[in-house]
């Protein structure tokens, strides 16, 4: 299956928010602390618009003849000065359709994005997983992401 990763289109941003909606959704019926905002593709799709904007930040997409089918988001970050590596690349988000799972581009999206993170002299990689996700936590483990911390949440 020949597959493109390029960076999004501006102008199609908008195409991927009902792929991040679904992802989205899915995190908020399998966990607490996920519940959407109004509107909130509307609120994603400006989110990613102005990160195409800024170098700190990535979209890319999964395109099969024509079609987009995948899409992968990453930022870079600092951390405080007190640790000894500050900066990080950040994987926000990762979708596949459906019945192009277990094809490898969900592989591939992660690659480029590692790819563009060490690009930018960045050689740290981290994502946040549900728990719960048992399919995702066995996709990114394959993926050699260990788990180096967990979070704790409580309604006040």
């Amino acid at each position: 299956m020949k597959i493109n990763i390029r960076q999004v289109e501006k102008e199609e941003i908008k195409n991927l928010g009902d792929m991040w909606y679904e992802l989205a959704s899915m995190h908020e019926n399998i966990m607490e602390g996920y519940e959407l905002a109004e509107d909130p593709i509307l609120s994603w799709i400006q989110f990613i618009e102005k990160g195409t904007e800024k170098e700190g930040m990535v979209t890319l997409v999964a395109e099969k003849q024509g079609e987009i089918v995948g899409f992968v988001s990453a930022v870079l970050r600092r951390r405080p000065p007190f640790f000894s590596k500050r900066d990080i690349g950040l994987i926000l988000d990762l979708f596949v359709k459906e019945e192009y799972r277990g094809k490898g581009i969900g592989t591939t999206l992660v690659s480029a994005a590692e790819k563009w993170i060490k690009n930018n002299d960045v050689d740290i990689a981290v994502m946040t997983v549900s728990p719960s996700n048992k399919t995702a936590l066995n996709f990114w483990e394959e993926l050699g992401y260990d788990t180096y911390l967990e979070k704790k949440r409580k309604e006040l």
